[in-house]
């Protein structure tokens, strides 16, 4: 993809969401990352200190993910914002930086069930320091210390509860199908609240 195209879909999305006419419908939020899981098991499961059984079904992870999302059609569509910092299943430093839309699927009051996708930067340490690793993917560049890889249909689905006025309490996954599913719970809070949809004429009252 060229660097312009690239750069219009990033700059549209951002002057959207700064714009002065856009009524400040924002929350901010942060996820503790805890464990991975490879339905498939992992051929490089030797490498994973922190796996839960020998196939590296499940592995442990710890780190944040913090975020930003402004609603841009009532509580049904938000453009987001994410960085991510954690580790990997080889207990080295990994990350991501996220940047797309949010698609609202309950219309719920408490309840909240949001898909994602959009352009995202992945990055970890090398694997390539650890013996015995082959790589498995043909997506990951390599450089001297890092493995990375740009997707553009990068997301997650994120499940919210609200609790009160301006916190939402979440669980979230962020699908590498079908190889792995990366899962945090956090929260957000919103600077200003806004109506589930089906109150949406009522937002006077918020």
């Amino acid at each position: 993809m060229k660097q312009k195209t690239f750069l219009w879909y990033v700059a549209i999305p951002l002057l959207c969401m700064v714009g002065r006419d856009c009524p400040a419908q924002d929350n901010f939020g942060l996820r503790y990352v805890f464990g991975t899981l490879h339905p498939g098991g992992d051929k490089t499961a030797p490498l994973q200190p922190r796996k839960l059984d020998k196939n590296a079904v499940a592995v442990i992870n710890w780190g944040f993910i913090a975020s930003y999302e402004r609603y841009i059609y009532k509580k049904r569509l938000a453009l987001k914002v994410a960085q991510g910092g954690y580790s990997d299943c080889a207990e080295l430093f990994a990350g991501h930086t996220h940047l797309g839309f949010r698609v609202n699927f309950l219309n719920g009051r408490r309840h909240y069930l949001e898909f994602g996708f959009g352009p995202t930067f992945v990055y970890r340490q090398s694997w390539n320091r650890l013996d015995g690793y082959v790589q498995q993917t043909p997506r990951l560049k390599n450089s001297e210390h890092w493995q990375y890889a740009f997707v553009w249909y990068g997301g997650e689905l994120e499940y919210d509860y609200k609790i009160s006025k301006n916190i939402d309490l979440n669980i979230n996954v962020i699908p590498g199908y079908p190889d792995f599913y990366t899962f945090a719970i956090g929260a957000r809070y919103w600077l200003r609240p806004i109506p589930a949809n089906r109150d949406w004429n009522k937002r006077k009252e918020y």
